[in-house]
């Protein structure tokens, strides 16, 4: 009986003995339980705040960028529009308009004095010297000023004028001023790139047009009066179809290079696309006499003339190509030799006048003696003339 009472207990032991392992298993399962879920609620809350920060950073980041995408917008631009918009940024400084002051007067107003802008020049010198076209400021009597691209205005002190080159050198009273670079006007090709900066119609200072060489050594004759009378023909002068109108006149045509080439003097009446630039290596000439003698050293020889080329030779008899002599200046050089009216010019010191007799007597000097081939009545000889000075 009692070993039975002894199994029955030791069978109890057993049983109570392996509900509290039970109980410990369960005990510890959610401790684990409960430690897993802090950790992780610990850690989305970590994340959840990392993230609120990265959003924030974001967000704080987009704002930035709208705000500088509204002050500069993005804007593509190709190679060859960055190219121009590079070189308008450089010239454009140094290029001015030209205005002309009068008194008029004016009803409820009395006398005014009205600045009003008729023309484009640029600035060649630092130290005030600004190149433009004679006919933008040929009225001797007329008050003249510049006014920058910025607004500033300066008074002209001194102008020379070049009629028969239509160049004119302005000086203002100004230092550290913008200056263009000059090109080569002689080392051109038909189809370049070329852009002109100018004020057309007196109104648009700075605008930009730009188109290429159409052609060069063009001979262009400018016309006023009644029934278009010539008054002037300009040679040598370089083709464009850069838009060129009233008021660009004097403006700077321009190359890739950002150098000037030329000067715009000229559109065609009729026509479109087609403009005229006088080259700018006459310019640099005219420069360097301004600046070591103060004024224009012009050789002249007395003569008005036109010219024949061989396509046209060659439809008349006893005609060759050159120069024909038109006029003669009883006062000048040629009156003084044995040059006369009909005579044709075919050769200055051996080199042939197959394009412009004017450009090539430019080539000397006042006082100097030059060899002329003359064709008179099929006959081809040689005359001496000393040049002398344009007033």
């Amino acid at each position: 009986m009692e070993e039975k009472k002894e199994v029955k207990k030791k069978k109890e032991s057993r049983g109570k003995s392996k509900l509290s392992d039970y109980t410990h298993i369960k005990i510890f399962g959610f401790a684990l339980l409960l430690f897993s879920i802090i950790v992780v609620s610990l850690t989305s809350l970590l994340l959840l705040v990392r993230y609120s920060s990265t959003v924030q950073d974001w967000l704080l980041d987009e704002s930035q960028e709208v705000e500088e995408l509204e002050e500069r917008p993005n804007i593509t631009v190709t190679a060859e529009e960055n190219l121009i918009i590079t070189v308008v940024e450089d010239v454009s400084p140094s290029v001015v308009s030209i205005a002309v002051s009068q008194l008029t007067l004016k009803s409820g107003e009395g006398l005014v004095d009205e600045v009003s802008n008729i023309g484009t020049g640029f600035v060649v010198d630092p130290n005030g010297i600004i190149v433009t076209n004679q006919h933008v400021v040929s009225d001797t009597s007329a008050i003249y000023k510049v006014t920058t691209i910025d607004g500033k205005e300066y008074d002209i002190v001194e102008i020379l004028r070049d009629d028969s080159s239509d160049i004119a050198i302005l000086k203002v009273d100004g230092t550290s001023l913008p200056c263009v670079k000059l090109g080569d006007s002689d080392n051109l090709l038909v189809g370049q790139t070329v852009i002109a900066i100018g004020t057309p119609l007196g109104e648009y200072a700075g605008s930009v047009t730009t188109g290429v060489i159409s052609g060069l050594s063009r001979s262009v004759r400018t016309s006023s009066g009644w029934f278009g009378a010539t008054t002037k023909i300009y040679e040598q002068v370089i083709q464009t179809d850069a838009a060129v109108n009233p008021g660009n006149s004097g403006g700077p045509l321009i190359s890739t290079e950002g150098k000037v080439i030329g000067i715009n003097f000229a559109t065609t009446a009729n026509a479109d696309n087609i403009s005229f630039a006088l080259p700018i290596n006459i310019v640099k000439k005219r420069l360097e006499e301004y600046r070591t003698y103060g004024k224009f050293i012009k050789p002249y020889i007395g003569i008005s003339y036109q010219m024949i080329s061989e396509y046209e030779a060659a439809y008349y008899q006893d005609v060759v190509a050159g120069a024909l002599v038109v006029n003669i200046d009883l006062e000048g050089p040629a009156a003084k030799s044995d040059i006369a009216r009909g005579d044709i010019i075919t050769k200055v010191e051996g080199e042939d006048v197959s394009q412009s007799f004017g450009y090539i007597i430019q080539e000397y000097e006042v006082g100097q003696e030059i060899s002329l081939e003359v064709w008179r009545e099929g006959e081809s000889r040689e005359i001496k003339v000393v040049l002398g000075e344009m007033d």
